[in-house]
This record gives C-alpha cells, structure tokens and sequence, in this order.
C-alpha cells in the first residue's frame, strides 16, 4: 500500500527516513497514528463528562429548557447547548494551541519551507501532538456525528471528517507535516466563532449572537475563501512541484484539498442564506445546517409580529 514510488517526492525513500532516525532525527512513523484511537475515546469521554459537569449546569443558570416546546423527537435546546460548548471549548482551545506553537515556525512566513530541505523536517513535539489531538479529534467526530444534532449537511460534513482524517493521516506518513499544520490553523480560526454564536441563540442573548456570527462569517470568508486558496492551494499546487517535482500522490493530496475548498463553497453558501435572512428579520434567525430546530430559532415572521 505504501509504495515510496507512489506516495513519495522522486529521490525520496522510506530508508531515507529510517537514515534520519538513526541520526537522532525525529520524523513521523507509521505506528505513531495507532496513539489517535485511544485518544479518540478518551476525547469523547471529555466530552460526556463536560458537557454533564460543565455544560448542562451553566446552561441551566442561563435558563436553558431541558426539553422541547415542540415535537418529543426533537433536540432538547440543553442538549444542543451543551454540544455546542463542548466544541467551542475544544476548538478555541485547539486554535490557541496552533497559534502559540506554529508562531515562530519559519514555513508559516514563507510557504516555500513547507518543501524546501524535504524530508530533513524534524517533527517536534509540539507539531505531533497538534496532529495526534486534531485527528483524535474528528475520528471522534465521525462516531458521535450520527448521534448528535442532526443536520441537512449530514453527509457533506461526513464527506469532510473523511477527507481531513485521510489528508492528516497521509501528510503525517510522508512527513508533510508543515503544510499540514498551516491547513489545521486555518480551519480552526472560525469554528469557535460559529458554536458561540449559537450558545447565545440557545441562551437567547440575541445581540452577541448576532455580532458573533458576523465575525465568524467574515473570518470564514477570509480564511477559507481568501488565504486557503491563494495561499495553501498555491503552494501545494505550484511551490511543491517546483521544490519536489511531480509525483503520484501529489494528486492524491491536491485532489483532497481541493475537495475541502468546494466544501468551503458550499458552506458560504448556506452562511450567506442566514446572513440574507438575518438581514430581512434583523436578527439571526436559525442554523441553515439544521433539520429541525425548536423555537429558540424564531421564525421571521415572529419577529415581524413583534414589531
């Protein structure tokens, strides 16, 4: 499966790798990636117990309901409280963590050394555990995705979770560590903005919602409309064939990071429908995403009522 002709740079071998080792040379190994399922579990059992210990209480204090007004088969408002906190916890945290360590990185200013002196890329400690917490982190999430909220984009975040376990688990095996964190900060710049945004729908502070959303759908834009495209995709594209030439599984790579840009795409798309409609109500109104969502995401033409 791992042919060094396929999924290696030409000149490059597995042995080459074995040769750094030997050389007190700290670079990625296969059996490394087998620490992401115990971690996976352990992750989820963090999440059950905060949102249970941590989560649900507050949620409580803000006023949260337990149950539904609505229909018995529908989400309890605390639950999906809950679930949001725990990942707003989880990737503000993670996002502050690849900032403090990626900030003196010298491929973060010029992209080139993502391939400049490849492989002869230590992998420092703090990059692995970046990478063994952030894959943790999404295996996790491909199991508990059927159980949490369900939403209209089921299959495309699915789509996604697979995409990114196979472009981490890959860019770690040949040691393409570097790009691969730049792709992980990026992404994890947003996402916490979004899960405050509807911690405060749930809760019913409509002002921070609001505000929250817009900065989340501003970086949004920026981050994975702006600067993944023209600045990730533009040196795993033209910069690595310059530096390493082109190989088989530069395909394979490219042809995943392209398939998370579409992704981004149709995401915007559904952030603009919520941005039109808030616009229209004044207020933000629902989770496009969601298929059923209790009426802590007011209909418009409640609030028009209201007026």
């Amino acid at each position: 499966m791992w042919n060094e002709h396929f999924w290696l740079p030409r000149n490059t071998t597995w042995k080459d790798f074995l040769e750094l080792e030997q050389q007190g040379i700290s670079v990625p190994r296969f059996q490394d990636l087998l620490y992401v399922y115990p971690l996976a579990g352990v992750l989820y059992i963090l999440r059950i117990l905060f949102e249970r210990y941590i989560a649900q209480p507050i949620g409580r204090l803000l006023g949260i309901r337990e149950l539904s007004k609505r229909l018995q088969r529908d989400t309890p408002p605390l639950a999906k409280f809950s679930e949001s906190f725990w990942r707003f916890a989880f990737y503000l945290g993670i996002f502050i963590y690849g900032l403090i360590i990626l900030k003196d990185k010298s491929w973060i200013a010029d992209t080139r050394h993502c391939w400049l002196n490849y492989p002869n890329h230590r992998l420092t400690n703090d990059v692995f555990w970046y990478y063994m917490i952030e894959l943790a982190f999404y295996w996790s999430l491909v199991f508990s995705q059927f159980i949490d909220v369900k939403r209209k984009d089921f299959w495309q975040m699915f789509l996604h979770h697979i995409a990114t376990i196979s472009l981490l688990s890959f860019s770690y095996i040949v040691n393409f560590v570097r790009i691969g964190a730049l792709v992980l900060v990026v992404h994890d710049c947003a996402d916490y903005w979004l899960e405050c945004a509807k911690m405060a729908k749930y809760a019913k502070v409509q002002k921070i919602c609001d505000t929250s959303f817009v900065i989340f759908a501003l970086v949004w834009f920026v981050t994975r409309l702006c600067y993944y495209p023209y600045k990730v995709l533009y040196t795993t594209t033209f910069e690595e064939l310059n530096i390493l030439g082109l190989f088989p599984a530069y395909y394979v790579f490219n042809g995943l990071l392209i398939l998370l840009q579409i992704l981004h795409y149709f995401w915007f798309y559904l952030i603009c429908q919520v941005a039109i409609s808030a616009f229209k109500a004044g207020k933000v109104k629902k989770d496009e995403r969601s298929d059923s969502e209790d009426s802590d995401y007011e209909h418009t033409n409640d609030s028009r009522k209201d007026k």
